[in-house]
């Protein structure tokens, strides 16, 4: 018994099948004894990638005496009945029964028309076959194969740039090579396909310029040079930012403790305003760092509108400085243009007393792919500038002072029921009463939208009646019926500048003041000394009242060192007829001064001496 019968196949050789042609595949197959009326089935299977040409019905027989020589037709012997599968890779055809005997070493040979795409994958194959059947009582099987290739087509590499995507940063890159090789652009790969047409989107771009090198890969090796491509990413910008940030307060843009404001951004700028895409569940976002000692108010909830969800989100940097950060989100699942955006606005407290300025900064983290011509901005929290106090004036007389200093313009100053607001160059002065004498104080308090931020306490010594007092004279005897000279002298015991005003003398019992009176001054330093004429402290224009026993001066302004003595020599005419006694001279030297007001009141005592009744009737 022989393995298979003793049909058996006979080893072909390799045909070339050539890719956009149709080529004809052999089997063939020997008789290794004698038979007759041979019936059977045959089964032939295409090699990869190819196909049976359609219409194969009937496969025309040829045939020969042994393994050499011509082939010769041998019809009695042809498959017939051919059926071809769905997808024209297998036949199966039938065979006889064939007339007349066939001797053993006779070959038979059959050629069947295969189709080989341009697609088709290049490389070794074969075409198989089973030849099975039987003479009466006779059964064989041969069972084998053709062997086929395919070339390897080759085909370069073309590569362009199709299109580029700014804002996922990627490009697709599409081309033709060879059918089934590898197309590697970095780390990307992409199988050419059947057809020779690949394309890959490449990603990882960054903005600018990106080289691309293609390079097609056959069976692991490299073919042919690589190809270079270009592919540029568009810089995406937008006016969507920080283009402002500000500040206000409930006190005129200043805090101190408790002191509540409000944070505005400006999100667009005004002038020709653009955009940005947003891919869905990206974000763009304006991140707001607040100066240390203040945080943010009540901040609205999250809330979604027209597919952009927009949250408030709290949160401290690594110096302990609280940031707001407002996100808005496209909740769609399509790419959404954000244009025009209005002001973010938040509230925000001072928990303390700000001791300097602070800064506020507001960033912007735009889109994937953008960037932003504003991308950032601050503004400043004013920190209140630092009350300072000094006594300007103090006037004893009135018993108030006067304050001035610096502070923070446009809020208040006060002492006690007393309020004055602050000058727009920071500068105030305030007028405040006081009582009592000696060392005294008084305490000025800034307030910053009505809350005190800041206190100065200032002392003064008071004096009673002021620093500026009248010195008593000795007697002035006053002869009858002619002039005579009545001195008056104030002493100024602290220095002042500009002082000026008025002073009042009224004459003696049974004198008067004559018209175009001059009353010359002198002065001196010290309680003792000689007397100093001074034509500017002389006191001429003189009001003269009441029948001419009232006379008012007005006093040049003048400084006046301490210590210093003014010495006015009064003239006075006494009557005939005048009285015998003692009468006084009596003033009132006031005004004001760099220091404030002063008063000094006083008398000097004149004499009129007794007289002989005789003298009065002659």
């Amino acid at each position: 018994m022989i393995e298979g019968g003793t049909v058996v196949p006979v080893p072909q050789p390799g045909v070339e099948l050539v890719r956009g042609e149709t080529t004809s595949v052999p089997f063939v197959v020997q008789l290794n004894e004698a038979r007759g009326a041979v019936t059977g089935t045959t089964t032939v299977t295409a090699p990869a990638g190819t196909t049976f040409a359609p219409g194969q019905t009937t496969i025309a027989a040829s045939w020969r005496p042994g393994s050499t020589g011509a082939w010769n037709p041998a019809t009695n012997v042809n498959l017939t009945g051919g059926v071809l599968n769905a997808d024209r890779t297998q036949m199966t055809f039938d065979l006889g029964p064939t007339a007349g005997s066939h001797s053993s070493g006779q070959q038979w040979r059959y050629l069947f028309d295969v189709e080989t795409p341009m697609v088709a994958a290049a490389g070794s194959s074969s075409m198989g076959y089973v030849f099975a059947g039987s003479t009466p009582g006779n059964p064989f099987r041969a069972e084998g194969s053709t062997p086929t290739t395919i070339e390897v087509n080759e085909q370069p590499t073309v590569a362009s740039v199709m299109s580029v995507d700014p804002i996922a940063k990627t490009a697709v890159v599409s081309g033709t090579a060879t059918p089934g090789a590898t197309i590697t652009i970095g780390d990307q790969e992409a199988v050419v396909q059947d057809d020779g047409n690949w394309s890959m989107t490449v990603e990882g771009l960054q903005v600018g310029s990106n080289q691309l090198v293609v390079q097609q890969s056959i069976a692991g090796e490299d073919y042919g040079d690589p190809v270079t491509l270009d592919a540029v990413v568009a810089a995406l910008t937008t006016s969507l930012g920080a283009n402002d940030v500000t500040v206000t307060s409930e006190a005129d843009g200043w805090f101190t403790e408790g002191t509540e404001g409000t944070v505005t951004i400006t999100t667009q700028t005004g002038t020709s305003p653009t955009g940005a895409t947003v891919r869905p569940g990206e974000s763009l976002s304006w991140t707001t760092t607040l100066p240390e000692g203040f945080e943010a108010g009540d901040l609205p909830a999250t809330e979604t509108v027209d597919g952009w969800t927009t949250e408030h989100v709290v949160a401290t940097d690594s110096e302990g400085r609280q940031t707001v950060e407002v996100k808005v989100t496209n909740t769609t699942t399509e790419n959404r243009e954000y244009a025009a955006a209005g002001d973010i606005t938040f509230p925000v407290v001072s928990t303390g007393k700000p001791a300097a300025d602070g800064t506020i900064t507001t960033v912007f983290t735009p889109p994937t792919s953008y960037t932003s011509s504003a991308p950032d901005a601050s503004t400043v929290a004013k920190a209140p500038l630092p009350l300072t106090a000094t006594v300007a004036q103090r006037n004893d007389i009135a018993q108030t002072v006067v304050v001035t200093g610096s502070g923070t313009p446009g809020q208040q100053v006060t002492i006690g029921d007393v309020t004055e607001t602050i000058r727009p160059d920071g500068s105030y002065e305030i007028t405040a009463p006081f009582t009592g004498t000696g060392d005294l104080e008084v305490t000025v308090s800034q307030e910053i939208g009505g809350t005190v931020h800041d206190e100065a306490t200032v002392e003064f010594t008071s004096v009673e009646g002021g620093t500026l007092v009248g010195v008593q004279q000795t007697r002035v005897n006053l002869p009858r019926n002619t002039t005579s000279i009545i001195p008056i002298v104030v002493q100024n015991n602290e220095a002042r500048e500009a002082a000026t005003g008025t002073v009042t003398f009224t004459a003696p019992k049974d004198t008067i003041f004559q018209d175009g009176l001059t009353v010359l001054g002198e002065r001196r330093s010290g309680t003792a000394g000689g007397w100093e004429s001074d034509a500017s402290l002389d006191l001429t224009g003189g009001v003269i009242s009441e029948n001419g026993t009232k006379i008012t001066f007005q006093l040049p302004a003048r400084a006046i060192p301490a210590e210093q003595q003014l010495r006015y020599l009064v003239e006075v005419f006494t009557s005939r007829t005048a009285s015998a006694g003692n009468r006084q001279l009596d003033y009132t030297y006031e005004g004001t001064s760099s220091i404030g007001d002063f008063r000094a009141t006083g008398s000097t005592i004149g004499r009129v001496a007794s007289i002989d009744p005789s003298a009065i009737r002659e």
